[in-house]
C-alpha cells in the first residue's frame, strides 16, 4: 500500500500525484494542479512509468475520459455549416474566464489575430484545443458548470507546461 505524501503514478503513465488518503482498495491523490482524484491501488504504481511523458499522458487521459464518459473525442474541427443553436448555447456555457485564458492564449500566436473575431465554429476548435477538452463532453457537462471550468482550467494548466 500507500503511504500519505508519496509520489504515484498510473501503471499507464497518464495521471501522476501525491497521495492524500488510503481507504482499503482507493487511492486519493492530488495532482500538481490541485485536482483531486481517486484510483484503485493495483493502478498504481511509486515509480514513474518508463516512457511517461507529462504532455503527452494529459492528452491521452482527456481523451480517455471522454470515452470512458460514453462519448467519443471528434473525429475532424467543426466547420461553420456544423454549428447549431446547441453549438452557441455549449459555447456560451464556457466560463468566462476560461475563454479568456483561451483568447489571450490565441492572440499570442504569430499571426492569429483576434479571438473575438472569430466565428462559434473556430472558438469551439480553438477552446477544444488549448483545454484538451473534446466539445462532446462539453456538451455533456454543459449542465454542470463547475465541473466543466475543472475540466477546462486542466487542460489549460497541463496545455501551459
Amino acid at each position: 500500500m500507500f503511504s500519505v505524501g508519496q509520489s504515484v503514478w498510473l501503471r499507464n503513465g497518464q495521471r501522476s500525484g501525491t497521495v492524500l488518503e488510503c481507504d482499503g482498495d482507493r487511492v486519493y491523490i492530488q495532482q500538481d494542479n490541485g485536482v483531486e482524484l481517486d484510483f484503485r491501488a493495483s493502478d498504481l504504481t511509486a515509480q514513474r512509468p518508463a516512457g511517461a511523458d507529462p504532455a503527452v499522458a494529459a492528452l491521452k487521459a482527456s481523451v480517455t475520459a471522454a470515452k470512458s464518459a460514453g462519448k467519443a473525442p471528434p473525429a475532424r474541427a467543426l466547420t461553420p455549416r456544423d454549428i447549431t443553436p446547441e453549438h452557441v448555447r455549449v459555447l456560451g456555457i464556457v466560463p468566462i474566464r476560461t475563454v479568456k485564458a483561451v483568447a489571450a492564449l490565441f492572440e499570442r500566436r504569430q499571426g492569429a489575430g483576434r479571438f473575438s473575431a472569430l466565428d462559434t465554429a473556430a472558438k469551439l476548435n480553438v477552446i477544444t484545443e488549448m483545454t484538451a477538452v473534446p466539445y462532446r463532453t462539453m456538451e455533456q457537462y454543459s449542465d454542470r458548470p463547475g465541473e466543466l471550468s475543472l475540466l477546462m482550467g486542466k487542460g489549460l494548466a497541463d496545455s501551459s507546461k
